[in-house]
């Protein structure tokens, strides 16, 4: 069987790495659906702007799966796609082993996400623009500071969750409404909260292509 962290309704992302330019490399966040053997995972076909990403049948892709007890990386090929009622999926082999790691960049998923912020003793209110399981970027019309630290609270769809925080980078909005976006990375998220939001991108995806398909 598969290495005992490695389980159906793990979270896996796929990079697709750009050997010509290392900023057209793109990610996707999927899910595993069933682990067939040492050697064989079936995911879930990823999406991206409501649409399904059509992976490429015999190229290798980086994987990098969300376990319980951490992150683990492998490579994998794409062997064939079909579907299963509603979804399609990936049957994919692994050909390197999985391997433990520290995970500093996360899958970062656009969205419109109202939230509150505190600043000292001020609740103040802003856009969050992207989220990922490290940190988000917003929009507001609060004058902060980079390197501030701030108590979020981020509605999910089933939770809302409170993180702290720290604001790296401050500029304008580019936005008639708001006039600062902030980028802020988490301050020590409890890998709870990090599941939370890797599960709530995961599921917005879903939902994105069954409004797109009138499901």
């Amino acid at each position: 069987a598969m290495n005992e962290p490695i389980v159906p309704g793990l979270k896996v992302e796929i990079i697709r790495h750009s050997l010509l330019d290392k900023n057209l490399s793109r990610s996707f966040i999927s899910q595993i659906e069933e682990c067939v053997d040492d050697k064989t995972l079936i995911i879930a076909a990823p999406i991206s702007g409501g649409k399904i990403v059509r992976l490429k049948i015999n190229n290798q892709y980086n994987l990098v799966i969300y376990a319980t007890n951490g992150y683990y990386r492998c490579n994998g090929v794409v062997k064939k796609s079909f579907r299963k009622g509603l979804i399609e999926m990936l049957e994919v082999d692994l050909v390197t082993p999985f391997e433990k790691f520290q995970r500093r960049e996360f899958f970062r998923f656009e969205c419109v996400i109202p939230f509150q912020f505190q600043v000292g003793d001020l609740w103040e209110s802003g856009i969050i623009k992207d989220i990922s399981g490290a940190g988000i970027r917003f929009i507001t019309n609060s004058q902060l500071n980079t390197k501030e630290n701030l108590v979020m609270r981020i509605p999910l769809e089933a939770e809302e969750i409170l993180l702290c925080g720290k604001i790296l980078i401050k500029e304008d909005s580019n936005t008639e409404l708001y006039k600062y976006q902030y980028r802020v990375l988490f301050d020590d998220i409890k890998k709870n909260d990090q599941d939370a939001i890797i599960q709530y991108i995961f599921m917005q995806q879903r939902k994105q292509v069954r409004q797109y398909k009138g499901l």
